[in-house]
């Protein structure tokens, strides 16, 4: 309950600063549930959940303007569902989870400092 009360107060200014920088909340979502204690496999799965209802709701108005291209969009969708599984194996089976949590630490603070560059130059 307390970690649940907690995560609650967080998500506000996540969402501020997400819109701020011009990115998703699972941008920061991911690193405060890994701080507050999660582990880094639960923490990505709690991410992935909580990120789809923005992207959809995001989505929505943009579906009447759409312009929809099967050739492109179906080899896109074949090759990221391929590439997510065999990621997601190899990850599981062969990177501890304390170096997936130094490599996603780099990770974010690499496209936090580009996207701070980009707002100011």
């Amino acid at each position: 309950m307390i970690i649940t009360a907690g995560l609650f107060i967080l998500a506000v200014p996540i969402s501020v600063l997400s819109g701020f920088l011009g990115v998703g909340p699972g941008f920061l979502l991911m690193p405060t549930l890994i701080l507050v204690g999660f582990d880094s496999k639960r923490a990505a799965g709690i991410n992935a959940f909580a990120v789809m209802p923005p992207s959809f709701s995001s989505l929505i108005p943009h579906l009447k303007t759409a312009q929809w291209d099967a050739g492109l969009m179906v080899p896109l969708l074949i090759a990221g569902a391929i590439g997510s599984f065999i990621g997601a194996r190899i990850t599981s089976l062969y990177v501890p989870s304390a170096k997936i949590k130094k490599l996603f630490g780099i990770l974010i603070v690499l496209v936090t400092l580009y996207k701070i560059y980009t707002l100011l130059r």
